[in-house]
C-alpha cells in the first residue's frame, strides 16, 4: 500500500480496472444486519492462532512454497467452518516477468452459489512482500487473514449471516519494486474486480482490512468511505476501546479496496499507520508485533457493523 494525494489516487483509481459502461445499471442486493451477537462471538486469540500458523509458513510471496502451504491452510479451516471455496488463478505481467497468481475466493455453503454476488464483500490480502530478506509479515497479510479465518467460524454459527458475506483472501496485493503503482501491485484485486463488473449482481458495500494487529498504532479508514458506514464506525469505536486511536487517513492510501470502488462498490477501508511502523517491510515484522487484543477488536468492529440496521450505502452502482 502506499498514500498518495487525493488527485494522485484518484487517478490510479481509475486507470485501475475498467468497468463496462455498456452493461446498464446492475441490481445490487439490499443489505440485511447480521445478527448482532456474532460481534462477542469472535475470538481474538484464535484469529492470533491462525496469525501463528501462517508466519510458520516464512514468507509468502506469490507462487512461493509458503504461499502454497498458507492457501492449503486457509482451504482447509474454511471448509471445516461450513465455507466453499473457489480458487481463481491468473497469470499477470510484473516488472519481474510473467507470475501466476491466485486469489482465494469463500463463501458459506447456505450463499447463493457462483456467479451470483453476495450484499457484503469482506477482503484482506495473503501475500507477503518479495524482499531478500526473511519476511513473514504478522502484521501485513497475517493479521487480516488470521480475522478473516475468525470471521468464517463466527458466521458459521449462524448461516442466514453468512450468506450476505463473501470472503476475499487477495494474492499480489504487493509491488515487486518499493511502491504500488498503476501498473505494479494490486493484481489480485483488480483481478478479482474485472470478474466482480461481469457479475449478474452487485454487492452494497466492500471491506478492506490490512496491517491491522498492531495495538501501538492508529488505524486508519478511507476518506471516500460512505458516510453511513464512517457515522455507524465512529459512533461504536468508542465502547470498542478505540477512542482517538480510529480517525479518518490524513490522504487516500493505496490498497485493495481501491480496484473495488473503481467498479462502482462502495468501500470501509481500514489500515494501520504502516509509515510510523519501523518494522513495516521489514524483517521485524514478527508475531511479537501484534496481539489478540487488537485483532479481537477489529474483529468485533467489523461484525458490529455489519449488524448495523438501515446501513445500506447511498452510492450507485455503475
Amino acid at each position: 500500500m502506499r498514500w498518495f494525494p487525493i488527485l494522485a489516487a484518484a487517478a490510479v483509481l481509475f486507470t485501475a480496472c475498467s468497468k463496462d459502461e455498456s452493461s446498464g445499471e446492475i441490481p445490487r442486493l439490499p443489505l440485511k444486519p447480521i445478527d448482532p451477537g456474532l460481534a462477542a462471538e469472535f475470538d481474538g486469540q484464535r484469529a492470533f492462532a491462525h496469525v501463528e500458523t501462517l508466519v510458520g509458513f516464512g514468507p509468502r510471496p506469490p507462487a512461493s512454497e509458503g504461499f502454497a502451504k498458507q492457501l492449503d491452510y486457509l482451504e482447509k479451516q474454511l471448509a471445516d467452518a461450513g465455507w466453499t471455496t473457489r480458487r481463481q488463478s491468473f497469470r499477470a505481467a510484473t516488472p519481474d516477468g510473467p507470475v501466476d497468481f491466485t486469489n482465494l475466493i469463500a463463501r458459506h455453503q447456505s450463499a447463493p452459489a457462483f456467479p451470483e454476488s453476495l450484499p457484503v464483500i469482506i477482503g484482506g490480502h495473503i501475500d507477503t512482500k518479495k524482499l531478500p530478506f526473511e519476511f513473514v509479515g504478522a502484521n501485513d497479510a497475517g493479521s487480516s487473514t488470521g480475522i478473516l479465518l475468525e470471521f468464517a467460524r463466527v458466521l458459521d454459527s449462524d448461516p442466514a449471516s453468512a450468506a450476505q458475506i463473501e470472503l476475499l483472501f487477495f494474492d499480489g496485493e504487493e509491488a515487486f519494486r518499493p511502491n504500488i503503482t498503476a501498473t505494479d501491485g494490486l493484481y489480485g484485486s483488480k483481478y478479482f474486480a474485472h470478474e466482480l463488473s461481469r457479475r449478474p449482481s452487485w454487492p452494497s458495500l466492500g471491506i478492506v482490512l490490512d496491517i491491522v494487529g498492531d495495538p501501538d498504532f492508529p488505524l486508519y479508514y478511507n476518506p471516500e468511505a460512505p458516510a453511513e458506514i464512517v457515522s455507524a464506525v465512529e459512533k461504536m469505536a468508542p465502547d470498542l476501546g478505540f477512542k482517538s486511536s480510529l480517525t479518518m487517513a490524513p490522504g487516500s492510501i493505496i490498497d485493495d479496496h481501491v480496484p473495488l470502488m473503481a467498479t462502482g462498490l462502495p468501500c470501509f477501508h481500514l489500515i494501520g499507520d504502516f509509515q510510523s511502523m519501523g518494522y513495516w517491510h521489514q524483517a521485524g515484522d514478527t508475531l511479537d508485533k501484534i496481539t489478540p487484543e487488537m485483532l479481537g477488536k477489529v474483529g468485533k468492529l467489523t461484525l458490529q457493523l455489519l449488524a448495523e440496521p438501515n446501513l445500506q450505502p447511498s452510492v450507485a452502482a455503475p
